[in-house]
């Protein structure tokens, strides 16, 4: 009997053990940013492909600004608030979110809309991995909201962000001389977009269009 008893408490030790329950978050919760890891070297596309020559990388990205971040922790007051369970803001960049947690992963919705242009949904939004609903507006005009991607918890949050630089080239027309030859011009754009690089959009990238992203974690910690 003494042998029993003894085997029984253990159990009960062992399942005390294992059903160790997290404390519940406390809101509001006030996040903030200490530190910026990458997530992925540079990557390079063109053509419908990626260019994984780090010579021909290497190049594209002397000529193009941007890129400068590197692995660091700093002590900020740059912030995510977490207002409850399900409501959020980043100051200055977006004051209201929903939130919806699943397990680790957090995935944030922008309570503004934005109206685009069917350049703009081309060009940029698309490249998003999370996106909201598309609807049509007026004038070739798009709504959509801006979404967000974090893992972690209520205390501790990495949030998915790339950064990205575009050029591409196209034929402007001298419709006053058809004998003319082509003349080729040179367009460029760069940003930092809060969201994941959508794989997919490769398929977007033209022949004549070169991209380069690259993907960061922002660390958010409490205090």
């Amino acid at each position: 009997m003494k042998y029993l008893y003894i085997f029984l408490l253990a159990i009960i030790i062992l399942a005390c053990k294992k059903t160790k329950i997290d404390p519940a978050p406390q809101f509001p919760s006030t996040l903030y940013l200490n530190g910026i890891t990458k997530k992925s070297t540079i990557r390079l596309f063109t053509n419908k492909g990626e260019i994984t020559d780090q010579s021909a990388i290497d190049k594209f990205i002397k000529g193009t600004k941007g890129f400068t971040r590197k692995d660091t922790s700093f002590i900020s007051d740059e912030t995510l608030i977490f207002f409850s369970a399900d409501s959020a803001g980043i100051p200055n960049l977006f004051n209201s979110l929903t939130v919806v947690k699943k397990e680790n992963q957090l995935i944030f919705k922008s309570t503004n809309r934005n109206i685009i242009s069917d350049a703009q949904l081309s060009s940029n939004y698309k490249m998003t991995k999370y996106q909201s609903e598309i609807e049509p507006v007026w004038d070739g005009k798009f709504s959509v909201y801006n979404m967000l991607v974090g893992y972690g918890n209520y205390s501790a949050l990495n949030l998915s962000v790339f950064e990205y630089n575009r050029i591409g080239w196209y034929i402007q027309w001298n419709w006053s001389d058809a004998s003319s030859p082509d003349i080729w011009d040179k367009s460029s754009s760069s940003g930092t977009i809060f969201n994941e690089f959508n794989e997919s959009y490769i398929n977007s990238v033209g022949k004549y269009d070169t991209l380069a992203i690259q993907e960061y974690f922002y660390s958010f910690r409490k205090r």
